[in-house]
């Protein structure tokens, strides 16, 4: 008979007790079954998107939970151009730029200092690669001097789909 020593018992054991437990594998899937996708993100709680349309074009509308707008996307016909309204902005004589993100993306649309209606106005023409993004994107943003809005979920993909066509429509008939 073999006498092994309680130190070497004990040292056999802490070595068991760290080393970690092996995972079962995980059953592999189903044939014809796919992975599920994850859940789309809801927009921010009070905040909504809308629509609009007229005879000269068709807008997305970001709105608080009191109906008043934050952010106004649109497309208007003859000329094609697309406008951008940030209702809380500031109007700055000096900056002419407004810079929309879609996730890591920027496009840049032009800004008018005119103070008739309340925040800031642009403009820029017409993008198929920002109506790409647009219908692609998880979130959009703005950006005018300090001042920024957003990140918000851009609008759902129904919204987004509709509103780019109507601006391809826009383009080829002008």
């Amino acid at each position: 008979m073999k006498f092994v020593s309680g130190t070497a018992v004990a040292a056999a054991l802490a070595l068991c007790a760290c080393s970690p437990a092996e995972e079962p594998a995980a059953p592999p899937p189903a044939p014809g079954a796919e992975a599920e996708a994850p859940a789309p993100a809801a927009i921010e709680p009070g905040l909504s998107w809308g629509t609009a349309s007229t005879g000269e074009g068709i807008a997305l509308i970001l709105s608080d939970a009191a109906g008043a707008p934050i952010l106004r996307l649109g497309c208007i016909r003859n000329p094609a151009i697309m406008t951008l309204a940030v209702e809380g902005f500031t109007p700055i004589g000096s900056e002419e730029r407004l810079t929309v993100g879609l996730d890591d993306d920027l496009f840049v649309f032009v800004a008018s200092a005119s103070g008739r209606e309340p925040g800031v106005r642009a403009q820029a023409d017409i993008s198929a690669d920002f109506l790409d993004r647009l219908e692609d994107a998880t979130a959009i943003s703005a950006v005018y001097g300090s001042q920024t809005v957003g990140p918000h979920m851009v609008p759902p993909a129904g919204l987004s789909a509709g509103f780019a066509a109507e601006c391809r429509r826009a383009v080829s008939v002008s």
